[in-house]
Order: structure tokens, then sequence, then C-alpha cells
């Protein structure tokens, strides 16, 4: 995917005196953006439209100062006027920062999406331990869910710690499903048992093998069996002495 954009937003001043306050949070921003993305996105010429506004409203005071009206209202009247081009010039100057903050982004943008290497295209296999020293978690003696949770966490270390936006791609590319990285941060956080597609998802994009898939899986299958046996046992009825009510 290519999208291109007006070559006006791309040519014309460099501005790199465009302050502004930092951003914080997740989509915080740099004080300043870099100064190959200043493009002078505003191709009106605002700024010397406002000089040269200025410029008239001197002229004009001056004017009135020649002809004798220098007077305390109309010197108000002249700075207000000037406040107010000062107010315009900080906007447009504003609006320019953030309009070229915009376009580093969407350059930004533009170059992930050109290139869809950025991220592998299959999990690497996971290399295992020698013979002697196996430290690959197994869930085959897990009796709870939070305990799953926990041991394919630990797998997931284990197997090298990709990160979520990696694995997400993985599993899109290697088994045609779409888990977001936010899905699969949720699911390896929380504490109860996920879909089974989600686990074996978990695998593959760890670079798991087929013998991992298989203990997860069994491990998986005993959980949910046993939870479904637990949910159709009928409970016991409280027994009572004669002469005893309930």
């Amino acid at each position: 995917m290519n999208v291109s954009l007006n070559p006006s937003l791309r040519n014309g001043l460099r501005d790199k005196a465009l302050p502004g306050p930092a951003r914080t949070g997740r989509h915080a921003r740099p004080v300043s953006p870099p100064a190959d993305a200043l493009a002078d996105v505003l191709r009106d010429r605002s700024f010397e439209r406002i000089r040269a506004a200025d410029r008239a409203i001197a002229e004009a005071q001056a004017r009135l100062r020649g002809a004798g009206a220098d007077s305390d209202a109309v010197n108000g009247a002249f700075a207000v006027v000037r406040d107010s081009l000062n107010e315009a010039r900080e906007t447009v100057r504003e609006a320019r920062r953030e309009l070229a903050l915009v376009l580093n982004e969407w350059e930004q943008l533009n170059r992930r999406l050109q290139n869809p290497g950025h991220y592998p295209e299959a999990a690497a296999p996971v290399v295992p331990d020698p013979p002697d020293l196996n430290l690959c978690p197994d869930p085959g003696g897990v009796r709870t869910p939070a305990e799953f949770m926990e041991t394919l966490r630990k797998y997931r270390k284990w197997a090298g710690d990709p990160s979520f936006r990696a694995m997400e791609h993985v599993i899109r590319k290697q088994r045609g499903q779409h888990f977001a990285a936010s899905t699969i941060h949720a699911a390896l956080k929380g504490q109860d048992l996920p879909s089974l597609q989600k686990v074996q998802a978990v695998i593959t994009a760890c670079g798991g093998s087929e013998a991992h898939q298989q203990m997860f899986t069994t491990a998986w299958r005993r959980l949910t069996m046993a939870e479904q046996e637990d949910a159709q046992s009928p409970r016991p009825r409280a027994l009572y002495s004669v002469g005893e009510t309930a």
C-alpha cells in the first residue's frame, strides 16, 4: 500500500522555529518534528499576510498621529488590533507545527506500510535446551487455569520473549488468524483459560514445535473437560435428623 501525498505538502519552506509543548502518554510526540518533515503545509502565505496587516496598521496609526488624532482611545484601539494579530500569528504557527507533525507521522506510517518485512513472516524455530538440561515449561502437571496461564507465560519467556506485535504478525501469516497484539497480551495476562485457538496461536508465534503444541493442547483439554465434569456433577443434598427441617 503506497499513499501519495500532494506535492504541496512535501515541498516548500523549511521552518525550524516551531516550538511547542511536549506531549506525554501513549501517543506522545516530539517537542519539535525532524527538520526534514517540516514542509510548509500552509501554502497561503499566512505569515506574510499577517506581517502586511501589521505594517498597514502601523502606517495608519502614523497618519492619524500626523493629523493630530493621537489620543488614548485611538492608541488603545490600535493596541487591541495588534493583540489580535499576535494571536492570529501564534495560531498559524501552532497550526503549522501540528500539521508538520501529522505529515511526519503520516510519512512514517507510509514507510512501514511499504516495508512489510518489518516483522517476521514466520517465527524462528525455538532453540531446544541440551538433552541433560530441559528448561521448557511443561503444563503436564498444572491443576488450575491460573497455573496453566503461568506456564504459558513462562513458555513465551523461554522461547525468547517475542513482542506481541511480532506475535500478531506471525499468527496472521502462519495461521491465517487475526489476533491483535492487545488481544494476545490480554489473554496471557489473565488467569482464565483462553480458547484453544489462542493457546495454539501463542505456541506458533513463539516458534514452538509440534510436541509443544501437543502438550499444551492436551493440558488445555484436561482442564476444560474437568471443568465441564464439575459443572455437570449433581450437588450433594443436605441430610437432616428426624424432626429437623431444612
